[in-house]
């Protein structure tokens, strides 16, 4: 099995401990919750792109 990208796994990391964070212990603003969450997904997709032009 291949091992997964650092920025895959920031990414990740990120928006899994920001929703935890927003459902179990204090409730996140929107204003910062969005913008937190656009820059997880947005590391997610980056490191899906830049895995798969290095598999080529």
């Amino acid at each position: 099995m291949k091992e997964r990208s650092l920025i895959i796994s920031i990414g990740i990391l990120l928006y899994v401990i920001m929703s935890v964070v927003d459902r179990f212990i204090v409730s996140i603003p929107d204003w910062i919750y969005i913008p937190i969450a656009i820059l997880g997904i947005a590391l997610i997709i980056i490191g899906f792109i830049k895995s798969k032009k290095v598999d080529k």
